[in-house]
């Protein structure tokens, strides 16, 4: 996503791509932007964990606040 825009103080942030990374600029100075989550959606384990997570979702498997709370006291998780 490329954009621009500029501060109240006149400070002007733009974003670029370059060699397939995102990238913004600040007063001329240069920073790569870094994402942790595109880091966990390539972490076999945790994108098993949510796609897991996805499918109890819509099997309704569902828990309140309480509930979890009220398992977790009992060494349950």
């Amino acid at each position: 996503m490329n954009f621009s825009l500029k501060a109240p103080d006149g400070t002007v942030i733009e974003s670029y791509l370059k060699d397939h990374k995102e990238f913004i600029r600040i007063d001329g100075l240069e920073y790569e932007v870094h994402s942790p989550v595109d880091e966990l959606d390539s972490d076999p384990e945790i994108r098993h964990m949510i796609e897991a997570s996805e499918t109890d979702l819509v099997e309704g498997k569902l828990y309140s606040t309480e509930e979890l709370i009220e398992s977790v006291k009992r060494g349950e998780l």
